[in-house]
């Protein structure tokens, strides 16, 4: 099973309503990863999780403590030997650590942002490009 950095922006969707991101998200066919910024964004966002869900914020957060279990968390030192390649090929400084993180683990990006494909480096997958290579290798 392959390791995939998974955009902040893709978890905040799958905590506010289940669906085909929920779905692919914790679907079992590759392991989910992300840099300590992952959980340092998604906790930022915490009420607005709850305003859009519905949810409690006593469930976001015991959904927020659920994710390090699902997800396999790499903190900053494991991958800041990439973090000057990854300024180059990031197209927002808030995105360095996410390109760092699949540099150094040779794996895919996912995410919507049409700006992480204007490099040629990492890989990067939309939603429904995933979608689509998970259900061909079923």
């Amino acid at each position: 099973m392959e390791y995939i950095v998974v955009d902040s922006n893709k978890v905040l969707a799958a905590f506010i309503k289940e669906g085909i991101v929920h779905d692919l998200l914790f679907s079992g066919k590759f392991i989910p990863v992300g840099p300590e910024k992952l959980l340092e964004e998604i906790k930022k966002h915490k009420q607005e999780i709850a305003d859009k869900s519905g949810m409690k914020i006593e469930d976001v957060e015991l959904a927020l403590s659920l994710i390090e279990f699902e997800f396999k968390i790499f903190e900053r030192e494991k991958y800041s030997d990439k973090l000057e390649e990854a300024i180059k090929l990031a197209p927002h400084p808030k995105d360095v650590e996410f390109f760092a993180l699949a540099l150094k683990l040779g794996c895919a990006i996912w995410s919507n942002e049409k700006d992480f494909k204007k490099q040629g480096v990492v890989r990067v997958f939309s939603t429904k490009e995933l979608k689509d290579l998970l259900e061909e290798n079923t």
